[in-house]
């Protein structure tokens, strides 16, 4: 993708920023488990007020309005979000492996609605429509395969990654991000969607050398000649992205602000990335932010960056690293789900929380 003039324009509207990005709706579904546990942390966070703030509280009725304010917000927002995603389960834009993530977020809401009743948190019925809207699109974006599936599951996978491959090439809109952010974001799109399900049961090695060889025969910018710093091109990355926000929204699609189980299966180039947008949203000279990205980010062994990599390098550990996360958070989903009932997925909602 090619890179625009670079400008410090932090206005662009958020919907302008976001155009023509690919797992935008994964990343807003994911925010919605951040918004389940704002509301359970309201909650706690009133519970744990002392004796006389809560006696001042009820003194003055402080505490009544703000519980029916914070009452009134809380529905407001779930019949908004509920609108939202019976919309998105329409149009089909995310991805098996967030949706699964999310329903397993639910679930847990669920049963700690169960155990206690309080103002600030999600209504029982509220919650139990969100894990039926979850269940549909789970029914939709993916499902376990037995032997007799995995013929139709391999002309899925080859057909996703088609698809993901011609909108990295041909992107309508074109979102302008610099060529470093589409080549990952291209790589966790089909990770996280039929052809990362795909792999996880078996075929890793095969869709990611289909990945790999689509990207580096077809770009939508030619790519570099011989070897490049890595750190150059982080730097580039900082200074080419257009706004504060489109780092931000990087920062974001990359795993900050999500849960650490939800992000702590990242490599050490994706991480990179994140980190050093990240540092460059709070103010870090690109250079700086660059540099301190990498130092946070590379280790020993598999977390181990070089300083500079072969286009071919490069491109290889992009879909390594992406198709390795999400095979991370897959594990860890099924892993959840065992304890339930000793299975790998065969209870009442286990559609919606187990890996795919």
């Amino acid at each position: 993708m090619n890179a625009v003039t670079p400008s410090r324009n932090g206005s662009l509207s958020l919907e302008t920023v976001a155009r023509g990005v690919p797992l935008v709706d994964d990343r807003l579904l994911l925010e919605l488990t951040n918004d389940l546990h704002t509301a359970h942390d309201l909650t706690r966070a009133a519970g744990r007020e002392g004796f006389f703030a809560r006696l001042l509280g009820r003194a003055t009725g402080r505490d009544r309005i703000r519980e029916r304010t914070t009452r009134d917000r809380m529905l407001s927002s779930q019949q908004l979000t509920l609108r939202w995603l019976t919309h998105l389960s329409e149009r089909m834009t995310v991805t098996d492996l967030v949706v699964a993530e999310v329903s397993e977020e639910v679930h847990d809401a669920k049963k700690r609605i169960e155990r206690v009743e309080a103002a600030g948190q999600w209504s029982a019925a509220a919650i139990g429509e969100l894990g039926a809207i979850l269940g549909r699109l789970a029914s939709d974006t993916g499902r376990f395969l037995s032997d007799h599936e995995r013929r139709l599951a391999a002309l899925e996978a080859q057909l996703a990654l088609d698809r993901s491959a011609r909108r990295w090439r041909n992107p309508r809109p074109d979102p302008e991000l610099p060529w470093l952010v589409g080549a990952v974001l291209l790589a966790r799109e089909v990770a996280s969607g039929p052809a990362g399900t795909y792999a996880f049961t078996g075929g890793e090695t095969l869709m990611q050398r289909q990945l790999v060889e689509r990207m580096l025969q077809d770009p939508p910018v030619p790519w570099f000649e011989g070897v490049k710093s890595v750190p150059a091109m982080l730097t580039a990355v900082v200074r080419d992205l257009p706004s504060e926000n489109h780092r931000l929204m990087v920062a974001e699609l990359l795993g900050l602000g999500v849960a650490d189980e939800l992000s702590d299966a990242a490599g050490p180039l994706t991480s990179a990335l994140a980190r050093a947008t990240e540092l460059a949203v709070a103010g870090a000279d690109p250079d700086d932010a660059a540099r301190a990205a990498l130092r946070d980010s590379s280790g020993s062994g598999d977390l181990f960056l070089p300083s500079s990599l072969s286009v071919e390098q490069l491109v290889r550990r992009i879909v390594a690293e992406q198709f390795a996360e999400a095979r991370q958070r897959r594990i860890r989903l099924r892993k959840h789900a065992e304890p339930e009932d000793g299975s790998e997925g065969d209870g009442d909602d286990g559609a919606g929380r187990d890996a795919r």
